[in-house]
């Protein structure tokens, strides 16, 4: 009801936008906000990045998109929503194309990422391509 309120009167999306709907819905959620916050943060922490943002999109399961060097040092695959939820990872090659899309961390640095460090060892070889990436401690 409150955001049927605020939109009365608008014909456009740009009106919607200047609206700052999301604010308003902030407002809404007081102290369920923290909640919200915890089920599905807006950035994940990655061992040798800062913060990295995850996407939510309608009918599509949360993802992330980071160097593959990024993930290093992660054992297991990250999730939201309290651990039910496994993010898609998109691992990017140092040009930031995708070389890999999982949602088994553990399972890609075991049967894939041998092949793959071969290949990326060769395009790339002012990059670390550790044998056992999930070992690295951040800093490595």
């Amino acid at each position: 009801a409150v955001i049927a309120r605020a939109c009365e009167g608008c014909v456009s999306f740009d009106e919607l936008r200047k609206l700052g709907l999301l604010g308003l819905l902030d407002a809404q959620l007081g102290d369920q906000r923290s909640l919200v916050d915890r089920l599905a943060p807006t950035h994940l922490k990655l061992p040798r990045r800062g913060r990295a943002p995850i996407h939510y999109e309608l009918e599509q399961p949360p993802w992330i998109a980071s160097r593959m060097q990024d993930f290093f040092g992660l054992a297991r695959a990250p999730t939201v929503g309290d651990g039910r939820v496994p993010l898609v990872l998109h691992l990017l090659a140092p040009n930031q194309r995708p070389v890999q899309v999982t949602t088994d961390l553990p399972g890609f640095w075991i049967k894939h990422y041998p092949a793959l460090r071969k290949q990326l060892m060769r395009r790339y070889p002012r990059h670390p391509w550790p044998e056992d990436p999930s070992a690295l401690i951040a800093g490595d």
